[in-house]
């Protein structure tokens, strides 16, 4: 392993990557040159916990051949990606352990396969069908329902997922959604009918491994992402009238707030249906999401203001840490607890106001010093480490 300068990770970079690794992701061939010859390794991975990422991980496939040219080596993972089914095949005759190893993410060379002629190369040389990854706790084929740009994969790969499915690889209504596969949805409805509240969430895909980053749907369908709104978002219509079919009055309610749908929401809400506890994550699901309508829909139905979602954070938590000051004042109206702490992390609604104001996802773009303002009218006590909490230079000014 280099322990030159130049290879090390650069300072606040994602995965622990280093300058080359920058400057491959880029396609920068003018910078990969430069850092070749100040000394860079080119076969230095990323430095991450779960499993490090080589330059022909994530490479455009057309920098493959240049890389490879000034020494990059092509290892079981890039070439599964890249398609290249002859070296794939040589590299297994040469070692046929080789198909099990551990790659960037911890995940198995199946879990890059980019094509099915590659997948059923690996298959027949053992792969382990359902590996898990380490990072994501994740199969090859819930990696594949969303071509994944960040890692250049030259092509969708819904069809390599299908041909899992049909070789009987794990599956989850989520999965049969994305695929638009009406009948393994109806196969997963039929074995068990309260999956049809499934969604993206640590209720549903709880992590093994405390460090891990919680399942690759987070990233492929989106967080709390349900069935329904899955099978929208990739157009199949028929699936998602296959499940609206089978879903109870409370959980259609939800979903009309969640997809905006204002007429199906008075709608259902003239039913009154019963709002069960195992709805109640929905609400503070919503802020999570930062979906204001959807807040203010369910709020409306009646939806318990101060139910704990994810890290036990409620509804109010979510709205001041994605500094949403609309949601704030919404959920304000309804007399949420200010002075709730959440499970992970614990802090109030204005700690986590005041936090997500200089580390929030959408810090540079929101107006934090509002939503702290609007917690402290309505009463909120100012935390005792307000300062340590590194909160944006307006909410600094603002807290005197």
């Amino acid at each position: 392993m280099s322990t030159a300068p130049i290879d090390a990770p650069l300072p606040g970079a994602a995965f622990g990557e280093n300058a080359l690794y920058a400057a491959v992701q880029r396609s920068d061939r003018t910078a990969i040159e430069g850092l070749l010859a100040a000394g860079a390794d080119i076969n230095k991975r990323t430095e991450w916990w779960a499993g490090g990422f080589g330059v022909l991980d994530e490479c455009a496939p057309e920098l493959a051949p240049f890389l490879m040219a000034r020494g990059a080596k092509l290892d079981a993972h890039a070439a599964a990606r890249l398609g290249m089914v002859r070296e794939r095949r040589r590299l297994l005759h040469r070692d046929r352990s080789r198909v099990h190893a551990r790659g960037g993410d911890g995940q198995t060379p199946l879990h890059f396969a980019s094509t099915m002629a590659i997948a059923k190369v690996l298959l027949s040389y053992g792969a382990d069908i359902d590996a898990r990854d380490i990072d994501h706790e994740s199969t090859p084929a819930q990696y594949m329902l969303r071509v994944e740009h960040r890692r250049h994969y030259p092509r969708d790969r819904q069809d390599v997922a299908r041909f899992l499915v049909a070789y009987g690889c794990h599956t989850d209504l989520l999965m049969a959604a994305a695929l638009g596969d009406a009948a393994l949805v109806a196969r997963h409805l039929d074995a068990d009918p309260a999956c049809i509240a499934m969604s993206v969430s640590e209720t549903w895909f709880p992590k093994r491994d405390p460090r891990a980053g919680g399942t690759i749907y987070i990233w492929q369908l989106g967080r709390h992402r349900t069935a329904h709104t899955v099978a929208r978002d990739f157009g199949h219509e028929d699936v998602f009238a296959l499940l609206m079919s089978r879903t109870p009055a409370g959980l259609k309610l939800a979903l009309a707030c969640e997809l905006g749908d204002e007429t199906t929401f008075r709608a259902f809400l003239a039913q009154q249906p019963v709002i069960g506890p195992e709805l109640a994550h929905k609400l503070p699901d919503a802020a999570q999401s930062n979906n204001l309508a959807a807040v203010r829909l369910l709020l409306e139905a009646g939806w318990p203001v101060d139910a704990p979602g994810e890290m036990g954070a409620t509804a109010l938590h979510w709205a001041g840490f994605n500094g949403n000051a609309a949601m704030a004042r919404a959920i304000l109206a309804h007399r949420p607890a200010l002075e709730r702490k959440s499970r992970e992390y614990p802090g109030t609604p204005l700690s986590w106001a005041i936090f997500g104001s200089g580390n929030g996802w959408r810090r540079d773009n929101t107006d934090y010093a509002s939503v702290v303002a609007a917690l402290l009218a309505a009463g909120a006590q100012m935390p005792d480490n307000a300062s340590a909490l590194d909160p944006s230079p307006a909410v600094r000014e603002l807290l005197g």
